[in-house]
């Protein structure tokens, strides 16, 4: 699970400006509860643009709409608005790939794209969506994935984790916290050397306080066992750091002269 959301775009525009009123002050309280709970935020593509720019409903103003609202409720909107960053989700290319060749829809309703639930769907993330409609109401929603394969159409039904109410942000983030406790007790776990899953590596000591910080989020967690797994299978077809790097796919630096210089290190390598 990802401690960053996706914005289901398909959930706007609202039918009306007098339903995106009604429901906009909820939707940006949510908001402002996730970000301080450390949840991030991305959309699935560069059409929609920021907060205060977004197509809400025909005829809606948002300008005119944060004037006439309650002011505690303004002030929310506008920490939102210009604190909350939601950037477009970079994906690795091989998920990029992927998805490219993929249509995402609604399975009750197929006319209706919906890309951002396919994308979330992809990367184990949650969505979050604006409650527009009551087909954004349910937590999951189901979706469809049609893909070609020998140049045959399939598809499969995906349940899609969504957010579009307080609740189900409080046990999404339950659930993160129970998670990043999981990971936290797992990092802490690792000692030097001859772990169970990494009998390959040998860490330091700086290594293995890094890992027990209290900045390691969930997303940090899977790129660490990730990398650190990739290491462990390349290590045992690599003859110098060069071959490492090659092997293991991954970005490395050299040792730093206070490693090269340190015998114990030195007597490792052999």
């Amino acid at each position: 699970m990802s401690n960053s959301v996706i914005i289901n775009d398909a959930s706007l525009p609202f039918s009306s400006s007098v339903d995106c009123k009604s429901e906009l002050e909820d939707f940006f309280e949510i908001i402002h509860y996730a970000d301080s709970s450390g949840v991030r935020f991305n959309q699935a593509d560069d059409r929609h643009g920021n907060w205060n720019t977004l197509n809400y409903a025909e005829g809606f103003v948002f300008g005119e709409w944060i004037n006439h609202i309650d002011k505690n409720i303004s002030l929310i909107v506008k920490n939102v608005i210009s604190k909350v960053h939601c950037p477009i989700i970079e994906l690795e290319e091989d998920k990029r790939e992927a998805l490219s060749g993929m249509l995402f829809m609604l399975s009750r309703d197929r006319n209706l794209e919906v890309t951002s639930l396919g994308v979330a769907s992809n990367i184990d993330s949650h969505a979050i969506s604006f409650l527009s409609h009551n087909n954004w109401a349910s937590n999951p929603i189901s979706i469809v994935r049609q893909w070609e394969e020998n140049e045959e159409w399939k598809e499969q039904l995906i349940d899609v984790p969504n957010i579009s109410s307080l609740e189900h942000l409080k046990a999404y983030i339950a659930e993160l916290e129970n998670e990043r406790q999981q990971n936290k007790n797992y990092l802490r776990g690792l000692v030097l050397q001859d772990n169970k899953d990494f009998q390959n590596l040998i860490f330091c000591n700086s290594a293995l306080k890094n890992f027990k910080s209290p900045s390691v989020t969930v997303d940090d967690f899977h790129k660490i066992i990730e990398a650190l797994a990739k290491l462990n299978k390349a290590i045992l077809i690599s003859n110098d750091i060069e071959d490492l790097k090659l092997n293991s796919k991954l970005t490395i630096s050299g040792e730093s002269s206070a490693t090269l210089e340190n015998e114990k290190y030195a007597r490792q390598r052999e």
